[in-house]
């Protein structure tokens, strides 16, 4: 429900949903001068608020997950308390909760792929993995323990981000913040009382795997009995063909992962997580980013419109009225949050800060924030505004696309041209965003001046909607189509025989037409995309060496402008730790890569796959730590092979302000069979 309602250095905009803890909103983060940007806000319930006990623990642990940084963990800004009322900010996720994805799919008998469930049952592996790798001060090993569909979000773009760390660990079932729907995610011995450990982790995965699969909570109507039966009468929601039972191979992984003793499941998180990822790369199934966000935006187009449109008008709405002294005001001591990734040998605290009892407030944050996983992110409604008139957003109907190397499978006939234009955006953004970053100089830089292709790169993406929607209406009407001319020969046939047509045999007929008919939409795509790789990775070159050439250019103009006047102090140490989306940060560029090396045991197994790694860049270009984010899955040698590769690299090192510091990135190493 839409409002506008002073809280603080915040204005709640919009309930978002309502659990047990409190109620979410979406909200603008207020500055001195007006909105800094739209976040997502917790704020806790009363009979959790007014418990001092449960409160002080609840934002303890809160503090803790803040220092979880992974691509598929949301970022937790600040916690804080408004008069009586305790708080967590944390980035606003345009996009849906597993819980309303599912309900909107079983109201509208909308399906939900198997190649959907596993690519989600995979990222949320990869961020279970990254903070099991964390300890907290005792030394125990850090872990969710309350995964259920509330807390694993799908943004309409098709990214999955995990968010509730540090609820379970603070107690919430014994402050009376746990729902029965929620209890019913539990594993056996967390339903039993205990605390549990990353096994249970393991089974929540599962039963969040068995609920996409087949479109029923695992403990529907109670939690009587164990696993085994509902596991023996489970049936796929959506199969691929006439035999709806779960294929062996995802059988195997859900009785193992949902075994009733923890030492029957998985031993570490890790070995699910390739267990998935073997599925994925096996060529049986072809779950992308790009069809789960072609699907996001077929089940939600209405909401994704209506939203799209209404956070464009928060964003440029005024917040004057709020600015005033006598709006209610946060009180307390400020705090900030360690948003620095830990190594994972190291432990998932920082040093304590002990703030009065009564009071924890939000730390400032960065006006602009964008997720380390999505660099170079794409145009945004505010950085495409000033070229054209016209917002990359509103152009592509609120359709951003992940880079992401595409497997073999069934992609919309128009994705490799997506991707494409998506690498054009990306360099329109960086020549655009400078002047939106908030950072002051004695003048402001002249504008950068484009390429003619970058220019009408929007003009470009204008043309993604009608695409999009071209390729819906054909592929409904091939489907009716299909339907149409099978209902015409059962009717021929019962005429021919002098019968009545049978309801039944009707139905399958045209459910058979329709499902040969998207398979030949599927092979055209395929084949459109084939043709595109090649023309795709050549432009992603392109305009990565474009961008760099026009970050350069910008900085020489930008010094030329300011020759006459006191040259503006650095903001950042040499060596400093960054984020590499901080205002003023410009990113390592790669300057020597080392080939790839196929490891022999992969070759024999002939095992293909993609490693995506976080990188740690030092201000001299080296690479100086590594971790894993997603591995290529079984014991193939390739994730070893990634981490080796990309260790020997070195790169231009990142600046801020013209400073050399050192900061994590994102690089993705394929391999892939010699043809």
């Amino acid at each position: 429900m839409a409002k506008r309602e002073k809280f603080g250095k915040f204005v709640l905009l919009e309930d978002i949903e309502t659990s047990s803890l409190g109620v979410e909103d979406r909200a603008a983060k207020l500055g001195p001068t007006g909105i800094e940007k739209i976040v997502s806000i917790l704020r806790l319930r009363p009979a959790l608020s007014a418990n001092a006990e449960i409160a002080k623990n609840l934002m303890d642990q809160v503090k803790v997950a803040a220092q979880l940084q992974n691509p598929n963990v949301i970022r937790i800004y600040g916690i804080g308390k408004v008069e009586a009322v305790y708080y967590v900010s944390y980035e606003f996720i345009e996009g849906k909760s597993l819980g309303a994805i599912f309900e909107r799919c079983r109201r509208d008998t909308f399906p939900f792929s198997v190649d959907h469930a596993l690519l989600i049952a995979s990222k949320v592996c990869s961020a279970l993995e990254y903070s099991h790798g964390r300890k907290t001060e005792g030394g125990r090993r850090y872990y969710h323990g309350l995964l259920n569909t509330g807390n694993v979000l799908v943004s309409y773009e098709g990214e999955i981000r995990v968010r509730g760390f540090g609820h379970w660990l603070a107690g919430v079932r014994d402050a009376g913040g746990l729902r029965d729907q929620d209890a019913l995610y539990l594993s056996p011995e967390q339903a039993a009382g205990g605390m549990g450990d990353t096994r249970s982790d393991i089974f929540g995965v599962g039963a969040l795997l068995f609920e996409a699969l087949t479109g029923r909570p695992l403990f529907e109507g109670g939690r009587e009995g164990d696993t085994t039966g509902r596991l023996a009468a489970a049936r796929l929601q959506n199969p691929s063909g006439d035999d709806d039972s779960v294929p062996k191979p995802i059988a195997d992984i859900l009785a193992r992962s949902l075994a009733q003793d923890p030492s029957g499941r998985y031993a570490e998180i890790q070995e699910l997580r390739k267990a998935i990822d073997t599925l994925l790369f096996s060529g049986d199934f072809s779950p992308t980013t790009f069809n789960l966000a072609f699907f996001m935006h077929s089940i939600f187009r209405d909401d994704i419109d209506r939203e799209s449109k209404q956070i464009k008008e928060e964003r440029e709405a005024s917040y004057a009225d709020f600015l005033t002294d006598g709006a209610p005001k946060s009180t307390g001591n400020t705090i900030t949050l360690n948003t620095t990734p830990i190594p994972a040998s190291g432990a998932a605290t920082q040093p304590r800060v002990e703030p009065p009892a009564t009071v924890v407030r939000e730390a400032p944050a960065p006006t602009r924030e964008i997720h380390a996983a999505r660099v170079p992110p794409p145009p945004t409604a505010e950085s495409a505004a000033p070229a054209s008139g016209v917002s990359a957003k509103e152009a592509a109907a609120s359709f951003t696309f992940h880079k992401e190397t595409v497997p073999k499978g069934k992609t919309p006939i128009v994705a490799a041209s997506v991707l494409t234009l998506a690498a054009v955006g990306s360099a329109v953004y960086y020549f655009l965003a400078g002047g939106l970053t908030g950072a002051t100089a004695p003048a402001a830089p002249p504008p950068t001046t484009l390429s003619s292709e970058a220019v009408s790169a929007l003009a470009r993406v204008k043309e993604l909607e009608d695409q999009l929607r071209a390729i819906e209406e054909e592929k409904a009407a091939a489907e009716q189509k299909a339907k149409d001319e099978a209902a015409a020969k059962v009717q021929k046939e019962a005429k021919a025989k002098g019968t009545e047509v049978d309801p039944a045999t009707m139905q399958k007929a045209q459910e058979e037409a329709a499902k040969k008919a998207r398979a030949d939409q599927e092979r055209k795509a395929q084949e459109e995309k084939k043709k595109r790789e090649d023309a795709k990775a050549a432009e992603e070159q392109r305009q990565a060496e474009e961008q760099r050439k026009a970050e350069d250019a910008a900085r020489v103009a930008t010094a030329s402008a300011t020759t006459t006047l006191p040259p503006t102090p650095p903001s950042a140490r040499a060596g400093a730790l960054v984020n590499v989306n901080d205002p003023g940060v410009i990113g390592p560029v790669p300057e020597k890569a080392p080939p790839v090396q196929y490891p022999q045991i992969a070759l024999r197994q002939r095992v293909e796959g993609t490693v995506e790694l976080n990188v740690l860049v030092d201000e001299n270009g080296a690479v100086t730590d590594a971790q894993i984010v997603s591995g290529a899955g079984g014991r193939s040698g390739l994730d070893e092979a990634a981490l080796e590769n990309v260790k020997k690299r070195r790169y231009r090192p990142a600046t801020k302000d013209g400073v050399a510091v050192k900061t994590w990135i994102p690089v993705r190493v394929q391999f892939k069979l010699p043809s």
